[in-house]
């Protein structure tokens, strides 16, 4: 990963949402651009109504997106993880600026 740290305007460290977002971000979503477009992408598309949710299942998380929140679930384990929901701006400046620190 890049030398610096990763943060986006507004984030907190000692909040756990932001926590599961940093976490999702970096273990799911990693060092792709085409990922974290297509991320920016299917918000866009839930908020202007085009499509109702979208999932993507990754490595170690699910993600589900819908029009009110997103929502983070732990998938690693046999049983269900914990989750956590996410306004979806919150989510999404988090993915903008993640897509920019992995493009420096």
């Amino acid at each position: 990963m890049n030398a610096t740290a990763f943060a986006w305007p507004g984030y907190n460290p000692d909040d756990p949402v932001h926590r599961a977002v940093v976490a999702y971000l970096t273990v799911d979503i990693q060092k792709s651009r085409e990922a974290a477009s297509e991320l920016l992408e299917k918000i866009d598309a839930v908020n202007a109504g085009e499509i109702p949710g979208w999932e993507r299942i990754g490595n170690a998380y699910c993600l589900q997106i819908f029009p009110d929140c997103v929502v983070i679930e732990e998938d690693y384990a046999e049983e269900p993880g914990s989750s956590v929901a996410v306004a979806v701006s919150l989510f999404g400046t988090a993915a903008q600026a993640w897509l920019r620190h992995i493009s420096r």
